[in-house]
């Protein structure tokens, strides 16, 4: 599996996440997409980044969405580069994740990354379902490099390493789930 910048087609990897995603909204311009291809260069995940926040030009957060073709999609090292991407390269604290609570094949897939349950929306995802708001800490995510280089050339050490629980239950069978909407945080296994 590679995973890329979705560049030229980062509108098609949003109409991807919408499709899949019910009620994910992905405006033009306001989303950084990747793409993971298989070693056949098929299509086969997207994933967009949404809402990043900072406060005082620290950046603190960043919604993840995303969805699958096959949850081989998931390979470590596809992991590794997106948390990368949030962690290390925007340098965000946390990222966040929200899910339809009737998604337990999503909920499952962001426990088994190491996202924490958080909260509870009531009838926050479409106004009639509950959204289940999840975070995952730069200190939790164990897809991180080991040693990693600090600005100052240090070398430092992730402080706690989340562990993965994988499960699965979802509201409709293949269809990912999402950060922020009805499915794009989460590909759901088959």
């Amino acid at each position: 599996m590679i995973v890329a910048p979705a560049g030229k087609h980062t509108e098609l990897v949003g109409a991807y996440l919408m499709e899949k995603i019910p009620g994910l909204q992905l405006a033009p311009g306001m989303f950084v997409a990747f793409m993971v291809v298989n070693d056949e260069k098929d299509f086969v995940a997207g994933v967009a980044f949404t809402n990043y926040r900072d406060s005082d030009g620290v950046p603190t957060d960043i919604e993840v969405s995303c969805a699958s073709e096959t949850p081989a999609a998931w390979r470590p090292e596809v992991c590794r580069a997106i948390f990368s991407y949030a962690f290390e390269q925007l340098k965000c604290v946390r990222c966040t994740s929200i899910t339809v609570k009737g998604n337990k094949k999503a909920r499952s897939f962001l426990e088994g990354l190491g996202f924490q349950l958080e909260g509870n929306v009531r009838l926050g995802y479409d106004g009639r379902r509950d959204a289940l708001i999840y975070g995952l800490l730069r200190s939790e995510c164990r897809f991180l490099a080991v040693d990693s280089e600090r600005d100052d050339g240090e070398k430092e050490r992730p402080e706690a390493p989340a562990s993965a629980g994988p499960g699965s239950d979802g509201e409709s069978a293949g269809r990912p789930e999402h950060s922020g909407s009805d499915s794009a945080s989460e590909p759901e296994p088959h």
